[in-house]
């Protein structure tokens, strides 16, 4: 990321950061920007067109920030299916945050590669039984940051906490690229 010439003026425009702050339960959360058209479009690309060279675009502008106020955590990100990630020759979430240079520990996994993105609402709270945790008492009394590229009904991020509480760390923390916003309740999130 020494290069900052390696974004284009059009991509820049379309990345507009809200961050917004929100509970998910009584764990603070934030994402960078609001799950928009452009996002959409910019996470698709990179993760279903296997675009691996848009993978420093969504935390551009912000590394030394983030660095800065998460330099005591742990990332743990949320897991993506084995097969996905060699179809695509990486893996998304892990590829978005190693610019931070923070520890990153990948102990959660996903069992099968059923996505998200394909199921009803209602099946997409139904994740428990996808994902489990391995060696889980290396976070004990760390520091934890989960981290994702897209935060929907919450299912995943919800069962990434779950396990992840049962590894005992100090405190649990959650950022994600984009979040929906639903218009109703859009005047109750604290955006800034």
């Amino acid at each position: 990321m020494s290069n900052n010439n390696f974004i284009c003026r059009k991509c820049l425009e379309k990345l507009d950061a809200k961050f917004i702050d929100f509970k998910i339960g009584a764990i603070t959360a934030s994402a960078i920007y609001q799950y928009d058209g452009s996002i959409r479009q910019l996470i698709y690309q990179f993760k279903g067109c296997y675009d691996y060279e848009l993978k420093d675009v969504f935390l551009y502008r912000y590394v030394h920030y983030l660095r800065l106020r998460y330099h005591d955590y742990v990332l743990i990100p949320a897991p993506s299916s084995e097969v996905d990630d060699l179809k695509r020759g990486f893996n998304h979430v892990v590829a978005i945050y190693e610019n931070l240079n923070l520890p990153m520990l990948n102990i959660l996994k996903k069992i099968n590669r059923e996505k998200q993105s394909d199921k009803s609402h209602k099946d997409r709270l139904k994740v428990n039984k996808n994902i489990y945790a391995n060696n889980i008492n290396q976070i004990k009394e760390k520091k934890v940051l989960i981290v994702d590229d897209i935060y929907t009904t919450g299912s995943t991020i919800l069962r990434c906490i779950e396990l992840v509480k049962k590894g005992k760390p100090k405190q649990i923390k959650v950022l994600v690229i984009a979040k929906t916003i639903d218009l109703d309740k859009r005047k109750n999130k604290n955006i800034h």
